[in-house]
């Protein structure tokens, strides 16, 4: 049985890493660091999940978020958001869009590890 490919995005590099490090080990992970590769990589990948944070240079969380809701391919992919901004402008545009799932930075790698696993079993409520 395959993996299932995580995509995360998020222009940190140091939290990248985290985020990948955490997921790693039980997912196939791709990062992008801004919104417009991202978007290239998505016209090549199919994730099971993505990880995004809300405030990306080049592309927004929310247009982001947009594109893939409205990308037939990507429109039921589940989209989990982590940020440092959870009651921003731009977390609440985001929620709007039919994000699945927003954590809060820090965020522990079980957190993550578990909010992920719940998501692509499809049972968050």
């Amino acid at each position: 049985m395959s993996r299932a490919l995580v995509l995360i995005v998020e222009d940190d590099p140091d939290v990248a890493s985290f985020l990948e490090a955490a997921l790693s080990d039980e997912y196939e992970t791709r990062v992008a660091f801004d919104g417009v590769s991202a978007q290239r990589l998505l016209e090549e990948i199919t994730p099971d999940l993505v990880v995004l944070d809300v405030r990306l240079p080049c592309m927004s969380g929310p247009q982001l978020c947009r594109m893939i809701r409205n990308t037939e391919r990507l429109s039921s992919t589940p989209l989990l958001v982590v940020t440092g901004y959870p009651e921003s402008a731009e977390a609440g545009s985001i929620r709007e869009m039919g994000v699945d799932r927003i954590l809060a930075k820090p965020v522990t790698p079980r957190r993550l590890r578990q909010a992920a696993k719940t998501l692509l079993r499809g049972t968050d409520p």
